[in-house]
């Protein structure tokens, strides 16, 4: 799984059951400040064989990569889906014309709108399209012996300050990609994938979501970050961050005080302890960089963050 983006606004993810039905009707069209990091607390093994995920905060195949890789998490969980994520992840990616006009195609064609399917997929991937302002989604569905290998596409138009203000079928061919994609280091070709239940994608949702949630052109979107933590977090977890971010005087997921330019999630899928990279600063301040471990379990949660180290 690879999370290949660049470009970014400013410096400021169980498995499915059987392939489901696939729609393919359309709809109609802070200033960042030098981190500070907790103190270092612990050190993570290596592995040879780690698979990482970055993203960079602002990045339009970013944001809709941590959306629907949230919302994917959301849906499929082993206690059921978790409506209270899926519709804060709504509130705040989706803009409110179009929120309303999803719900309208949901009551017409009985599926979800923004999976365009009536069940979960399998695995993902999030790819750039025309225009600079436009992604192409593939889900793929089944694959795991129960059915059929079937994908879906279609086009996501996103402004990284409106929302997700369409989104439309492409049949079965995604659309041409473009190689003048606005900011730095674009790339033709830039993509993010993910698969359902893996733990690294999972964290990979998290921290992409909470980044997007705390760092909303608007402000902070308070509602979103506690879905997320309460989703992501084990309940003993979340108590004990909640005590360490009162000690601490910063937030307990960043272990910062302010939101990282970008960051690199990796692991090697065996062991439950996956690194999280942020980089704070850039253009404006001197480059920050945290390292973190995250103790996760793609069923159970988040059951601990602790600090590497600080450069």
């Amino acid at each position: 799984m690879s999370r290949n983006t660049h470009a970014r606004r400013r410096p400021s993810r169980r498995a499915a059951v059987a392939a489901g039905l696939l729609l393919a009707v359309g709809l109609g069209a802070a200033t960042q400040a030098v981190a500070q990091a907790a103190p270092a607390e612990a050190s993570v093994k290596t592995s040879a064989a780690v698979r990482s995920v970055n993203g960079f905060n602002g990045n339009v195949v970013t944001q809709v990569a941590d959306f629907y890789g949230a919302y994917v998490d959301a849906k499929d969980t082993p206690r059921g889906p978790d409506t209270a994520l899926a519709k804060a992840l709504r509130a705040h990616y989706l803009t409110p014309a179009f929120a309303k006009k999803l719900e309208a195609w949901e009551k017409t064609n009985g599926a979800d709108g923004v999976l365009r399917a009536q069940n979960v997929p399998t695995g993902w991937t999030v790819r750039e399209g025309n225009g600079g302002l436009e992604v192409v989604v593939t889900l793929t569905f089944g694959g795991l012996g129960e059915s059929p290998v079937t994908t879906s596409s279609f086009v996501v138009k996103l402004d990284v300050v409106d929302g997700i203000a369409d989104i439309r079928p492409t049949g079965t061919t995604p659309a041409k990609l473009s190689s003048k994609v606005p900011g730095k280091g674009s790339a033709a070709g830039r993509s993010v994938s993910g698969r359902t239940g893996d733990s690294v994608t999972q964290v990979a949702d998290f921290y992409g979501a909470y980044v997007d949630a705390k760092d909303a052109p608007r402000g902070p979107d308070t509602a979103l970050a506690k879905a997320l933590r309460a989703h992501y977090l084990t309940p003993a977890f979340a108590k004990k961050l909640e005590a360490w971010e009162k000690t601490n005087k910063m937030d307990g997921v960043l272990r910062a005080q302010n939101v990282p330019v970008d960051w690199t999630v990796s692991g090697d899928g065996e062991s439950r302890e996956i690194k999280v990279t942020h980089r704070f600063g850039g253009g404006e301040a001197p480059t920050v960089r945290t390292n973190l471990v995250v103790e996760a379990d793609a069923v159970d949660g988040v059951a601990n963050i602790r600090g590497m180290s600080a450069h």
